[in-house]
Formats: C-alpha cells, structure tokens, sequence
C-alpha cells in the first residue's frame, strides 16, 4: 500500500484547490495516468499517478483545499495491469486539452495530433466532436409568500435565459434566484495582488495616442525568408519601442526596495506581458527583451500566449518583471483604461484597440490608424517630468518606426 501525498509545487506555493479527481476507489490505473488537477495561485496542474496499482482509496474532492503534504490517494500496488496499456496515457497534449476532451467524453488516445511533434490540440478534439445545441428549458421558481396584513400572491419570475452554463448551487435569495460559485485560487491571488498594488501604489495614469499608420504599412509588408510563415503583429513593434525608451530613461525600469527605500536600477530588461486566459490574467515575462530583433520578440510573444491559455508554463515564468504592458486592444474594442502596476515595477502600459480616425497631417483632415494608449505610473518615484519624456520617445518611435525597426 503506498500512500500519496500533494507533492511540492513550486517555490512559495504551499497549498492548491482540487479542480477533478479522475480515479474512484477500486479502479485500476497504470503509471503516469491523470490522476488529479490542483489549482494553485499560479496555475492548474495536472498530477500523473505515480505507479501502477489499484485505487484503495481516494482522500480529497473536488474544490477541497489542500496542502502540500496533505495524503490525496492510498494505491494498492500489487494489481498486475496488463489489461490496461500504459501507452494509451502517453499522448502528449496539455492539461486544459486533456480536460476539455474530457468534458466532450472524447478519447484523445485515438486522435491524431496536428501540433508540433504530433501534439494534441484543442481543435483536433473540437474536429473530433460536434457539439449539439440544446435549448436551455424554462422552469419557474416558486417563491413562498410571506403574510404580513393580508396575503400576497408572488408570481413566479422566469429564470434568467443564459448563453453559457454558470456552476455552481443555485440559492434562492429576496430578489431573486443566485447561482453561489467559490472563487478559484488564481482569482483569490489575482485579487489579493491587485488590491495590495492599488492600495500600496499611487497610481496616476497618462493616456495618449500614438499615430501607427506607417508601422501598420511596415508590419503588413514584412517577409522573412527564414520563417515564410511568420505573421507579425503591433505588439512586437510595441515591445521593441518600450525597450528603447527604458534604456533611455531608466528610471522606469527601476523599482523600490522596500526594507531601505533605495532605488534599485536593473540593468536587464524584462517585460510582462498581461494575457488574459480561462484562469484569468496571466503575466508571463519575456527576458532580455531589449536584446531581441522585431521578429524575435514576435515569436517569443507566440510561445508565451500559447502557454498561459494551455496552462503549460512554471511559476518561474511569472517572476523577475521590470515593466509590464496589458494588451487590453486584443480582447476587444477598449481605448483607454487604468492599468495596475504589477509588484516590483513601477509602470505598466495598457494598449488599446487601434482604429481609424480623422487626424490632422499637415493641416489636412486625413483617415489614419490611431493606437491608444493608457501609461500608469508608480506617483512615489516617477512623476510627471520623468513619465511624459519617456511616452514621448516611445510614440515618436511608433510614428517613425524607421528609427529602431531596421
């Protein structure tokens, strides 16, 4: 019998919320099968079994909070398993896949991959599933009147009709019906971190707008012979101008030391990027990006959004930001905002979503691509004689894009 415990998952993480259990008691299950999710403050893990046996029993359920140490599974290991082949637990996709075909009761083991290496994607099992349209069915809710002087007759109200499921335990409330969800652990974090920067940090936030008709002409025209099919986007351009303004103005790359107040100025330059994914936001960082080309820091953007989304990055690839942008623009049709600076960074840019719009060039009225953008600084130690010089150089960059992109 080997009792298995909620192993070590990383630096500073010490406990974890079950997501799924995929075994029950008396089940057999070979080396390396899922056995468990766990969400941590950072990210959701799929853990494999780690031998081969029979489920004795299971110790944990889902949305249980757990802690590292915890026992989560006893395993009976003398079941011999060659009814069940260990091969079919080796495909290689990443855990939200995994549980998404799941949830589908699709068998990835029969799929053919069209990822690098044969990897299991999310559409090769939406290919392999055709989800059918269920109408949601009208049921009312049946509220008890409450006799005060004389009785009163409560109609009973239609449930709300939703586009998407909410899980969770339905609650009848005095206005009406709720549906009660527990916080995951990455929101409790992202919210436990927000709220320290936002009543930690003085924010004060500058927005502009920067005039990226050229660059979008550059973009669009941009062919490497190496990568025929390497498809920039504005962020790299974005990414690539900010490190030119943070080495001329360092200070914004800077931080506050907290035990002494000193300022620490980094000679590296590392940049978070804000993502949002299904756990919420995500921040991995892109090192070094000063030292990196325009088609560089384009696919290293590629890797990292694929990451956050699948879940498969480490806590490492979160820490040591010395600045950080929010592609707001990419979610949808947002201009300006108040981003919040990230712990440890004393600025974070929002991009918004560029349009058309008539602006004026030469003292004509004339349609060009406008890109806004919302600059928060950190009020302690960048102020408005340091902040605006630098948002200067960055736009001037991105309207003459001829100045870093060659």
């Amino acid at each position: 019998m080997i009792e298995f415990k909620l192993p070590d998952l990383g630096e500073g993480v010490h406990e974890g919320q079950i997501l799924a259990v995929h075994v029950k008691e008396g089940q057999s299950i070979a080396e390396d099968a899922p056995l468990l999710e766990v969400e941590t403050d950072k990210a959701a893990v799929e853990i494999p079994s780690p031998c081969t046996g029979t489920i004795r029993a299971v110790h944990v359920k889902v949305k249980q909070l757990v802690h590292v140490g915890d026992v989560m599974i006893t395993f009976n290991t003398e079941t011999n398993l060659e009814e069940q082949p260990k091969s079919t637990f080796k495909v290689r996709s990443s855990p939200s896949v995994r549980k998404f075909a799941r949830s589908l009761g699709i068998d990835i083991s029969i799929l053919t991959g069209s990822g690098a290496g044969g990897r299991i994607t999310r559409q090769d099992v939406e290919n392999a599933h055709a989800v059918p349209t269920v109408e949601p069915t009208e049921e009312p809710i049946i509220v008890e009147a409450t006799p005060i002087a004389t009785t009163r007759i409560v109609t009973p109200q239609p449930t709300l009709k939703l586009e998407t499921e909410i899980e969770g335990v339905q609650e009848q409330t005095e206005f009406g019906l709720v549906v009660r969800q527990p916080m995951s652990q990455a929101r409790k974090a992202i919210s436990k971190a927000m709220c320290h920067a936002w009543e930690t940090i003085p924010h004060v936030t500058d927005c502009n707008d920067a005039d990226i008709t050229d660059i979008d002409k550059m973009r669009r025209a941009f062919k490497d012979p190496d990568q025929p099919n390497l498809k920039l986007t504005l962020l790299p351009f974005v990414l690539k101008a900010i490190c030119r303004s943070l080495q001329k103005y360092p200070i914004l790359n800077a931080t506050i030391c907290e035990e002494s107040g000193d300022v620490l100025f980094r000679q590296y330059i590392n940049i978070a990027i804000g993502i949002d994914s299904e756990r919420g936001l995500i921040a991995p960082v892109i090192r070094n990006a000063d030292q990196m080309s325009v088609g560089e820091i384009s696919i290293h953007l590629e890797q990292i959004t694929t990451n956050a989304r699948s879940a498969s990055f480490t806590l490492a690839d979160t820490k040591g930001a010395t600045y950080t942008i929010s592609n707001a623009g990419a979610v949808g049709r947002t201009r300006y905002s108040t981003p919040i600076i990230q712990k440890d960074t004393v600025a974070c840019l929002a991009v918004g979503r560029a349009r058309l719009m008539p602006w004026v060039v030469e003292n004509e009225i004339v349609p060009r691509l406008i890109l806004p953008l919302s600059h928060s600084i950190d009020h302690r130690l960048i102020d408005g004689g340091r902040e605006i010089p630098f948002i200067e150089h960055l736009i001037n960059d991105l309207e003459h894009p001829m100045r870093f992109a060659v």
